[in-house]
C-alpha cells in the first residue's frame, strides 16, 4: 500500500510541475498525446479479450461476438447524433462505474469487502473522482455540456455532490478495520488529485488519471488474462496486437479532422463522443474479463 501511495504521489507531482511550467495549450497537447496514445491502446484489445473469453465455442460464437462488438460502437456514435445529451450522461455514468471498477480491482481489497459494499464503493469513487475535475474546471465542462445541450452543471451542484459521495465513501470503508490502510490512501490520493485538477487544465487533469491511474493498471490485468502472465513478451504481443485498431482509430480521427471543418471549440465534444462510442463496449468486455479471473 506505501508503494502504491509514493507512486501517486510522484506522479501527481511531476505533473503539476509541468502544468506550472507549461501553457495552456500543451497542457491539452500532452494531454491528448496521452489519451490517443497509451488510452487508446488500453481498449484496442478487447477483441483478443472476447476470443480468450470464448476460446472454447466455435468460430461462428467468435465472429458474432466481433460484430456485436463493432455494432456497439456504431449504436454508441448514432446514439450522440440523434440524443447527445442523454448519451453524454450515459458515458459519465458508464465512466463513473469504469473507473470505480478498476480502480478497486487493482487493489486487490476484494476480499474485504461484500458484494454490495464494493459495488456502492466502485460507483462512489467514480463520482468523486468526476466530481473533481468537473468542480476544478468548471467553465471548460460547461462549454462542453453546453455543446451537448445540457445546462443544469454549476458549482454548487458539484460541491454538494463532492460532500455527500466523500461522507459515504468513509463511511463505508471505516466499516472494517483491515481497510482503514485503503481509506488513507484513498484519502490522500483525493487531497493530491483535488491539487492536480486545480493547476492543470481539463484534458491533462483527465488524461492523467486516465493513463496512469487506469489505463496501465487495466493493461496490467489484460495481459495476464490473455496470455496468462505479465512478463515483458506477453506485453510486446499485447502491444503488437493492439497496433491495427490502434493505427485504425488514428486514421479515422485524422480523416475526421482533416476533411470536415471543425471549429477548435468542437474539437473537445468530438473527442468525448469517439472515446464514449468505444468506451461502451470496452466496459461490458472488462467487466467480463473480472467475472472470467475469478472462476
Amino acid at each position: 500500500m506505501l508503494k502504491i501511495i509514493i507512486f501517486r504521489i510522484l506522479i501527481i507531482a511531476i505533473s503539476i510541475l509541468v502544468s506550472y511550467l507549461l501553457s495552456i495549450d500543451y497542457q491539452d497537447m500532452i494531454g491528448f498525446s496521452l489519451i490517443l496514445s497509451i488510452g487508446l491502446i488500453h481498449g484496442a484489445n478487447d477483441l483478443l479479450i472476447i476470443k480468450r473469453n470464448i476460446s472454447s465455442t466455435n468460430r461462428f460464437s467468435q465472429f458474432n461476438s466481433f460484430i456485436t462488438y463493432i455494432c456497439v460502437v456504431f449504436v454508441g456514435l448514432i446514439f450522440f447524433y440523434f440524443f447527445p445529451p442523454f448519451a453524454l450522461i450515459s458515458f459519465v455514468v458508464v465512466s463513473i462505474y469504469h473507473f470505480g471498477e478498476q480502480h478497486i480491482e487493482a487493489l486487490q481489497i476484494n476480499e474485504s469487502l461484500r458484494r454490495i459494499q464494493k459495488s456502492i464503493s466502485i460507483i462512489l469513487h467514480g463520482i468523486i473522482l468526476f466530481t473533481i475535475i468537473f468542480m476544478n474546471n468548471i467553465e471548460a465542462v460547461k462549454n462542453v455540456f453546453l455543446s451537448f445541450d445540457i445546462r443544469f452543471l454549476n458549482y454548487n451542484f458539484l460541491k454538494t455532490i463532492l460532500i455527500i459521495a466523500s461522507l459515504l465513501y468513509v463511511s463505508i470503508l471505516i466499516i472494517k478495520k483491515d481497510l482503514i490502510p485503503f481509506l488513507i490512501s484513498e484519502i490522500l490520493f483525493f487531497i493530491f488529485f483535488y491539487i492536480l485538477s486545480l493547476f492543470t487544465t481539463l484534458i491533462l487533469c483527465f488524461s492523467i488519471y486516465f493513463i496512469f491511474f487506469h489505463s496501465i493498471l487495466s493493461i496490467k490485468d489484460q495481459v495476464e488474462y490473455i496470455y496468462g502472465s505479465n512478463n515483458y513478451i506477453s506485453l510486446r504481443k499485447y502491444i503488437i496486437n493492439s497496433l491495427p485498431y490502434f493505427i485504425l482509430a488514428l486514421i479515422f480521427l485524422t480523416m475526421l479532422y482533416m476533411y470536415i471543418e471543425i471549429d477548435k471549440n468542437d474539437l473537445l465534444p468530438i473527442i468525448f463522443t469517439f472515446l464514449a462510442a468505444i468506451t461502451f463496449p470496452h466496459v461490458i468486455v472488462i467487466e467480463k474479463m473480472y467475472r472470467s479471473m475469478k472462476q
